[in-house]
């Protein structure tokens, strides 16, 4: 997990030299990436009593990491950073993410069933299929939620993270920033803009 999350870093930083020097993104976003590093291997070496403090770090991992993506997304949108790049380092920060965060669902199966997260699935059969099961609800609200959020950029011009918690109440922005991302992928909306005047609009 260590050597993981260090090749993962160089891999940031190397990225991170096509920013500009006098951008002060850069030493931002290499600061996060250390301290998603140094609060990944806090976690991985403590244990019994310091396990509330774990949850206290997970909720600072998940943060930086939000952060660390924004700031790439802004080098992608500036035309200084390679696409595919900024996608494989997004999607392991996603894996991280997925292997420390509460599941929805409350299934910590499918939290131990990634791949250098958490400890092996049981043998027993019943809890082997359980993620198979929930998998479903999951991506179908996935899907709603996405809808939704095509929906009201149909009927309005554009619209920030903010706007579009006013019909999705009890999503949190980090799910809608995922959400909104997925659909950029898809080649559905394009992003607008920097820092926090980031606007999304359906691609025209």
């Amino acid at each position: 997990m260590e050597d993981k999350i260090l090749k993962l870093t160089n891999a940031v930083y190397k990225v991170l030299d096509f920013f500009p020097e006098s951008d002060p993104l850069k030493n931002r976003a290499k600061d996060k990436a250390l301290s998603i590093m140094e609060h990944l291997v806090l976690i991985n070496e403590t244990s019994g009593w310091a396990s509330f403090q774990n949850e206290k770090i997970k909720v600072h991992i998940l943060e930086d990491i939000d952060i660390l993506l924004g700031y790439l997304w802004v080098g992608k949108s500036q035309g200084w950073l390679n696409s595919v790049n900024c996608l494989i380092i997004a999607n392991e920060y996603e894996k991280i993410r997925k292997g420390i965060e509460p599941d929805p669902m409350g299934t910590p199966e499918l939290t131990q069933k990634l791949p250098g997260m958490g400890g092996a699935p049981t043998p027993d059969k019943k809890t082997q299929e359980a993620p198979v099961a929930v998998a479903n609800p999951v991506l179908s609200r996935a899907e709603d939620r996405q809808k939704q959020i095509l929906e009201f950029l149909g009927r309005n011009e554009k619209a920030q993270v903010m706007d579009l918690q006013t019909i999705l109440p009890d999503i949190t922005k980090r799910t809608i920033r995922r959400d909104l991302d997925e659909l950029i992928e898809a080649g559905k909306i394009v992003r607008l803009g920097d820092f926090n005047q980031i606007f999304y609009r359906v691609k025209g």
